[in-house]
């Protein structure tokens, strides 16, 4: 299934010099997409887990922020067949909490 919004999608996770905005109704990947940046942005090396920041609105939305990025870290270092992609993923790994 090809979502409407895919092209925006794509850039979200693809276009990682640049910052942006990313404006939706609930409900629509914000956080989904946000986690998939995070990870693609560490995984690329152009820069390190500690030095990004991720500020939601509630306690109960950081909990959910953290384990879908630890998650999302797991999967994408597991299928990587880049060994400098894993260690860049192990050390992001560590920083979580």
């Amino acid at each position: 299934m090809t979502l409407v919004d895919q092209s925006a999608r794509d850039r979200i996770v693809g276009d990682l010099d640049v910052s942006m905005l990313v404006e939706a109704a609930a409900g629509t990947g914000k956080t989904t997409e946000l986690v998939r940046r995070i990870v693609a942005v560490v995984a690329s090396g152009r820069t390190t887990f500690d030095k990004i920041v991720a500020a939601p609105f509630t306690e109960k939305a950081a909990g959910e922020l953290k384990l879908r990025v630890r998650e999302q870290i797991e999967e994408r270092r597991s299928s990587s067949t880049d060994s400098a992609e894993r260690v860049r993923l192990d050390g992001a790994l560590e920083k979580v909490e």
